[in-house]
Formats: structure tokens, C-alpha cells, sequence
């Protein structure tokens, strides 16, 4: 017996569907079924004041979660979080990071030495604009996989790629190319 029901999609991605409706890796039917209304959001690093919120919605979740009080966060760490990163893995990488945080922080209040090594490091390295795109790139992947103890999927969730993507990265990176 049907039944008849009133409900809204929303859904998200940081795919560009048009262009996979065009090779023929998304349904053109479903695309504008679901492409009614558009909000396209900025990346997160371009939303400082979105960042010094999240951080706190996170911080005060997870600690609800573990019957903790909500630590508070020193200016200077709010400030590496809110401009030293580029936060590629976006809100997901944010989240990540802060319930690290909450969980590994004996304190009551967060300082910079308690953020992640990638975000320490950042905040005290001058950039340099003699380095190679693969440089930074192998740079960014060794820090982000110090600041997870090495464990490569959560280093690639962070990046926002998958585990075969990061093992291609780090043979690409580290290994020397073989002579001919």
C-alpha cells in the first residue's frame, strides 16, 4: 500500500557535479532533482570567525561527552587556529582536532604547546616562497602524520583523502625516483 509523504533532501558535496554529470559519473535526473536550492560555502580557512565558534562547540560537545568541564583556549592558540592553518580536511579536521584536544589535555586551559605539532610548527615558520608545491605538500603530509602518531588513516581523513591516496603521496615524497 502506498503512502504518500512530504520530505526534503538536503545533501553535500565537495565534488563539482556538473562536471561528473558531463562524464557521466552522476545521474543527470537525480542532479536536478536534488540542485533546487545552492549554498555554496567558502572553505573553512576563509571563515576565521566560523572557526573560533566551532572551536568552542566542539570543545564544550566533547566535554560534556566525557563529564569534563569545557577547557578554554589561550588567545594565541585561538589565533594559530583561527589564521596559521589552512584546514584542509575542513569542519571534519577542525572537530578532529579539538576532541584530541579535550581528550589528551590535562589542563583547564589550551595553550599552543598542546595543539597539534602541524599547527606549532606553522605558527613559528616563516613561509618561504622558494619551496615547490611537492615540498609543502611532503612537509604538510609528515606533520599531520606526527601529530597523529603516524597512523596513517586518521592522517588521511585529516587530508581528506583516502588511504591509497596518502600511500602514493608518501612513496611520491620520500622514496628516491630510481635512475634509468
Amino acid at each position: 500500500r502506498g503512502r504518500v509523504v512530504d520530505v526534503r533532501v538536503l545533501a553535500s558535496t565537495n565534488k563539482q557535479v556538473p562536471t561528473l554529470v558531463k562524464k557521466g559519473l552522476f545521474r543527470e535526473d537525480l542532479f536536478f532533482r536534488l540542485n533546487v536550492i545552492t549554498i555554496e560555502l567558502p572553505p573553512l580557512r576563509e571563515r576565521g570567525d566560523d572557526i573560533l565558534l566551532l572551536v568552542h562547540h566542539f570543545a564544550a560537545k566533547y566535554s560534556k561527552e566525557l563529564g569534563r568541564p569545557t577547557p578554554r583556549f589561550s588567545d594565541e592558540a585561538l589565533k594559530v587556529l583561527r589564521d596559521d592553518h589552512a584546514w584542509p580536511g575542513n569542519v571534519r579536521e577542525l572537530e578532529n582536532i579539538i576532541h584530541r584536544l579535550v581528550v589528551m589535555t590535562e589542563g583547564e586551559c589550551i595553550e599552543v604547546p598542546d595543539l597539534p605539532p602541524v599547527m606549532r610548527f606553522s605558527a613559528l615558520r616563516e613561509p618561504s616562497l622558494n619551496r615547490t608545491l611537492a615540498e609543502v605538500e611532503a612537509e604538510y603530509i609528515r606533520n599531520v602524520l606526527a601529530s597523529v602518531g603516524g597512523n596513517k588513516t586518521i592522517a588521511a581523513k585529516i587530508l581528506g583523502v583516502d588511504r591509497k591516496t596518502l600511500r602514493e603521496k608518501l612513496k611520491a615524497a620520500f622514496e628516491p625516483p630510481l635512475d634509468p
